[in-house]
């Protein structure tokens, strides 16, 4: 006697597993959302010689599940970019041992390499599929939008309101003194200066606009990215807003030139063009020509060219190991020790090596990213989003140094990037289901008629006898 059966569609698919058991895996996501949280936190806890803040409460917490997860492939196989980072966190420990010693190298490495390695795996390891993703950007531009009020009181009060109710609280730092600009107070916030709280806000535009802004109507999508927009602005730092103009000239670039393939490769030989074009009729490079016309303060974009060149004297004199944690960098009298670029320090400090290694940890998640190919619609737009923001990273880092809170955003924003070449991101739950095999079609008609209202994890259905047709009614 022949018995017809009805089965899941996962079972007879061979999957194995339904998404609903693949989501309940993934790892927690309290724990990017704390640290996202903790950046904005200003307190700080001295522990002995130690100084904690919120962010590295969390980080510290956090690191050896991380690295467990990450160590044992639970979160699929490591990428170059892991690599690179550990590298660089290595190169970096051996540089402070050999030339400041183990009495300071210990303590420097050790928080170096939780901000570094350790921020990089909570977003690697936490964020792990679209939904995720968008969790934490959706968590991540709240927290730009409770802040704007207070931001906006500043800039017209100069009063910082929230780092006084912090003090109130808890010991944290004092409000950093500002000059005004174009009769506004630079907005800082809780973070230790308006350069931080502008890089902060600009690294959530991209993200807004092309995550949160995923599937909403147009004017939904121009006036989440305007919020973050005007937020960094609030600054009135040159560098987040340098960023901020190349993210969105880039996203204009995509959105206009949309159906035309081959538009990022006519960008990047316009963009190589015109650099080399400027290079041969200018009397100057192009970083002064770029850093003097877009400058608050002619002052400062002066003092970057000067950072640029003595610093590159500095690591030609000091190619290997830097001048370590507490060397001095050669430069004038007159000039600060401040080092306002973040893609020199590590070669200054660490030597060569480390600024390489910091180089291709960037470009290994940026340039394989980009190049993944069979991404779900919304992964490709979620893919886009943080391609522009780091980007927006990459531009500013140049004009800034990224420290505290804001190095810790960077790593752990490069982190997420992990799952875009994980099976997840061509998985995606809101891509198009896949066509039902024709075994199946059938097995659902065979006799017995189809087990209609049946759940895809409820048992199989037999029918020992074929359905009765039944009579028409007499009426």
């Amino acid at each position: 006697m022949a018995y017809a059966v009805t089965l899941p569609a996962s079972a007879a698919s061979g999957s194995g597993t339904s998404a609903t058991g693949a989501r309940a895996k993934a790892p927690p996501l309290w724990p990017a959302k704390l640290l996202l949280l903790s950046l904005a936190v200003p307190f700080f806890f001295p522990v002995g010689p130690i100084f904690l803040t919120a962010d590295r409460i969390v980080l510290i917490i956090a690191f050896a599940p991380c690295f467990f997860l990450w160590a044992s492939g639970r979160i699929g196989r490591k990428i170059f970019a892991d690599y690179a980072l550990l590298g660089y966190c290595l190169w970096m420990g051996l540089s402070s041992f050999i030339l400041d010693g183990p009495s300071i190298a210990v303590e420097a490495v050790g928080i170096n390499f939780i901000e570094s390695f350790g921020a990089y795996l909570v977003g690697r390891c936490m964020v792990r599929d679209a939904d995720a993703f968008r969790s934490i950007v959706r968590f991540f531009f709240l927290m730009i939008l409770l802040m704007l009020p207070f931001a906006l009181h500043e800039t017209v009060t100069s009063r910082n309101m929230l780092l006084e109710i912090a003090n109130r609280v808890w010991p944290s730092y004092g409000d950093v003194p500002k000059d005004p600009r174009w009769g506004f107070d630079r907005v800082a916030l809780t973070f230790y200066h308006p350069i931080l709280y502008g890089v902060f806000c600009g690294a959530c535009f991209g993200l807004t606009y092309y995550v949160l802004g995923y599937g909403c109507s147009a004017f939904m999508r121009f006036l989440k990215a305007f919020i973050v927009a005007f937020a960094c602005f609030l600054s009135l730092s040159s560098g987040p807003m340098t960023a901020l103009v190349a993210q969105l000239c880039v996203t204009v670039w995509d959105r206009v030139l949309k159906n035309f393939r081959k538009r990022w490769t006519v960008l990047i030989t316009g963009v190589v063009c015109a650099w080399g074009g400027l290079a041969m009729v200018a009397n100057r490079s192009v970083p002064e020509i770029f850093l003097t016309y877009f400058a608050f303060n002619t002052g400062t974009a002066y003092n970057r060219i000067r950072i640029w060149e003595f610093g590159t004297i500095t690591v030609q004199q000091n190619p290997i190991l830097g001048i370590g944690l507490t060397g001095d960098w050669f430069r004038p009298w007159w000039m600060s020790g401040s080092m306002d670029m973040f893609w020199l320090v590590p070669a200054v400090k660490h030597g060569l090596p480390a600024g390489i290694l910091m180089h291709l940890t960037f470009l290994g998640i940026f340039v394989a990213v980009a190049n993944k190919r069979g991404l779900s619609e919304r992964a490709a737009s979620y893919r886009m989003g943080l391609l522009v923001s780091l980007l927006g990273f990459y531009l500013a880092g140049w004009t800034v140094h990224y420290w505290k809170v804001i190095y810790v955003l960077f790593m752990f924003l490069l982190g997420t990037g992990g799952w875009f070449l994980s099976p997840a991101a061509q998985a995606d739950t809101e891509a198009a289901p896949p066509p039902e095999p024709e075994e199946t079609r059938r097995s659902r008609y065979a006799r017995g008629g189809p087990a209609t209202g049946s759940r895809p994890d409820a048992a199989p259905r037999y029918s020992r006898f074929p359905a009765r047709p039944r009579a028409p009614r007499q009426t």
